[in-house]
């Protein structure tokens, strides 16, 4: 009690955010947890079923594909937007005149402040048969007939991985950046006496300085990529189904589409299940962010 009247006002600041999660967050969760036990659709649930839901749910014929999809979907997502935009943030750390740092963030920054559909729409253009890369390749008479990017499914995880590293890596290289700058450039500087190359700095100074920024990055965009939807519910028909329905995709289609709540709901907490299984793991495999 004699903490909580000493930093009563600590506890007070908290209140909001404590409750924000608890209302949208936890009580959600609950909810679905409990309909994951119960016969429910559009009506509600209808009464306590114990394990079917979940049985139905490892049975279901494409609920292995979605989860090999969402597997490796997330691992390809987690590495390239953690250490691809390393790249251009130390780029951006080298760059002298501010007016040209400032405006190089700007224009890798903006594609995050679009929405998936524009940036569907804009992989769609240049992507299509009269789309800008097929039109350069053939021009170049590196292919003779277009390629169908969209209805191959040996493109369909590459597009979903690469649209998703486009419209985020400015993003992270900003968080990124914040990182390097804060770097004493004492250091740099007394490195530099010592003969240091571009090379040494960046793997002796750069790299172990934001070593917590990529560990935190790292779990932040693993559990971000274990609930993938939009970029990959926006890249799926009929050729690319097997290769882009993730777990999340999955449990719409059985909820939404199917009214089947009780299924939806259980693959649910599935995907929960991989996600607490990611954070365990995360913590052994980077202790550092546990520290932070």
């Amino acid at each position: 009690m004699t903490a909580l009247r000493r930093y009563w006002i600590l506890y007070v600041l908290l209140a909001p955010a404590l409750i924000y999660f608890a209302v949208f967050v936890f009580y959600p969760m609950g909810q679905g947890v409990w309909l994951s036990f119960q016969k429910a659709g559009v009506m509600g649930a209808r009464g306590f079923v114990g394990l079917e839901n979940y049985i139905k749910v490892v049975n279901a014929p494409n609920v292995w594909r979605a989860t090999w999809n969402t597997l490796s979907l997330a691992a390809g997502l987690t590495l390239s937007m953690t250490l691809l935009p390393i790249i251009p943030a130390i780029a951006l750390a080298e760059i002298t005149p501010e007016w040209v740092k400032r405006g190089l963030q700007t224009v890798i920054y903006s594609p995050y402040l679009l929405s998936w559909v524009i940036i569907l729409g804009i992989v769609i253009n240049t992507l299509s048969p009269i789309g800008l890369v097929n039109s350069i390749l053939i021009s170049l008479h590196v292919i003779d007939q277009p390629i169908a990017f969209f209805s191959n499914p040996y493109w369909a995880k590459p597009l979903v991985i690469g649209q998703t590293v486009w419209k985020e890596i400015g993003f992270n290289a900003l968080i990124y950046l914040s990182a390097i700058l804060s770097i004493n450039s004492e250091i740099i500087d007394a490195a530099e006496m010592d003969g240091a190359n571009g090379w040494h700095k960046i793997r002796d100074l750069v790299l172990p300085h934001i070593r917590p920024v990529i560990a935190v990055l790292f779990v932040v965009h693993l559990q971000g990529s274990l609930h993938l939807f939009d970029a990959a519910y926006l890249m799926l028909n009929g050729a690319t189904a097997d290769e882009v329905t993730t777990l999340a995709i999955f449990s719409y289609q059985r909820g939404v589409l199917q009214f089947d709540l009780g299924m939806a709901s259980a693959a649910g907490v599935v995907l929960l299940g991989l996600c607490l299984i990611a954070v365990v793991l995360t913590r052994f495999l980077l202790p550092s962010t546990t520290r932070l």
